[in-house]
């Protein structure tokens, strides 16, 4: 990626279609024992096939298309679209996992029946509920994430500095789509939709991403830089972070890209908290392993509701900090629906300036999943009683 798209990348924080790649499990064959070959005849080494020309790359092409598997555009050229989809094709067929175009892979797709079942990719769904339409992700540097919508399995975001992405329900992965200033991008990942994240403990995951970007203020002679990486993401277990926002036990995900962009970041590990649903740090490394980049939950100030519910429970949280006491709970309803909050407040400290500080939890009740938003308040002045660090 050029280098203004990895300078935001550095701070912002979920392919559009998600597939999963076979490595193994390809269809198994039994082999009946066949003579030896002559001993005066000894066997040379395999020759290989001629690339195919361009009138065959097409036929490929138009058959893959045919079939569901989207190589791109039919143009005879062998791209990263078509390799993936020769790829899915091969894999769905039981041969060998290449992603190569031959004369035999020809000779194969044309016995097979003229149409075949479509290809139905499905994005996985988000959680009703994990992320309410503005819900504010407040990091260390004052760097906020708002969530603009939520549909099927795509989340939009937007940041303080105005850039905008979109994920899906696996938040340790590359954006599906992203714009900064003028620049935008897509990615496309191999991982597929149903794959649970994060992973359990011990369970390694494989997978690719395919990243286009370009300069829309070129207009229609804008240049799609492709890229290629290979992913491997694992579950560390647990570990116990504390960030403004608290401290939690926190599963620590790693995952590394290679090849990365030149300044990148190659290895990034998030430490993701179940009940808070979202990572509360997140570390960038370069490729000699040195920290590049660093992100610090500060708050998560909930989202849904109209301006009223919004109001009162700012009001019941400012309550709760000046009066109830370290490690207690209190409840609030909403006088004008149904929904009931528990604010947890836990002691005193000095924050930035000497000023009094607390940590405190909200979670609604009888809403699933069971969300935790923690968050660090300050006392403000005049008007603003408490405010969150950052956005005084």
């Amino acid at each position: 990626m050029p280098a203004r798209r990895v300078a935001r990348l550095g701070a912002a924080g979920v392919a559009v279609l998600l597939l999963f790649p076979v490595l193994a499990g390809c269809a198994s064959r039994t082999v009946q024992p066949v003579s030896a070959p002559p001993a005066t005849a000894p066997s040379g080494p395999a020759i290989p096939e001629k690339p195919l020309n361009r009138q065959q790359m097409t036929a490929v092409q138009s058959i893959l298309a045919k079939r569901g598997y989207e190589p791109g555009p039919i143009d005879g050229r062998m791209g990263p679209k078509t390799a993936r989809a020769i790829a899915r094709y091969q894999r769905d067929s039981g041969l060998e996992v290449n992603g190569v175009a031959t004369m035999a892979l020809i000779r194969h797709m044309q016995g097979q029946p003229e149409i075949a079942p479509q290809v139905v990719a499905v994005e996985a769904a988000i959680p009703s509920g994990l992320y309410p339409v503005g819900t504010r992700f407040v990091y260390s540097g004052v760097e906020i994430h708002s969530v603009d919508r939520v549909e099927g399995g795509r989340v939009s975001w937007e940041t303080s500095i105005g850039d905008h992405y979109i994920t899906g329900p696996h938040f340790g992965l590359p954006e599906l789509e992203w714009q900064s200033g003028t620049w935008r991008g897509i990615a496309e990942s191999t991982l597929p939709p149903e794959t649970s994240w994060p992973p359990n403990q011990g369970v390694d995951l494989y997978f690719d991403v395919t990243s286009e970007e370009w300069n829309e203020a070129e207009g229609r002679k804008a240049q799609r830089q492709v890229s290629d990486a290979s992913w491997s993401c694992s579950n560390k277990g647990a570990k116990a972070v504390k960030v403004p926002a608290g401290s939690f036990k926190a599963q620590a995900i790693l995952c590394e890209r290679s090849p990365a962009p030149a300044g990148a970041w190659q290895k990034r590990v998030w430490y993701y908290v179940p009940a808070v649903g979202h990572f509360i740090r997140r570390l960038d490394f370069d490729g000699a392993g040195l920290e590049i980049g660093q992100m610090d939950l500060v708050a998560i100030l909930p989202g849904g509701g109209g301006a009223t519910l919004r109001k009162g429970r700012e009001g019941a949280i400012h309550d709760a900090l000046d009066r109830v006491p370290a490690g207690r709970e209190t409840i609030w309803r909403n006088p004008a629906g149904t929904e009931r909050y528990v604010i947890k407040v836990n002691s005193r400290f000095n924050g930035p300036g000497g000023k009094p500080c607390r940590t405190y939890s909200i979670t609604q009740q009888d809403s699933l999943p069971r969300r935790e938003y923690p968050a660090v308040a300050c006392q403000g002045d005049g008007k603003q009683r408490w405010v969150i660090p950052g956005l005084d």
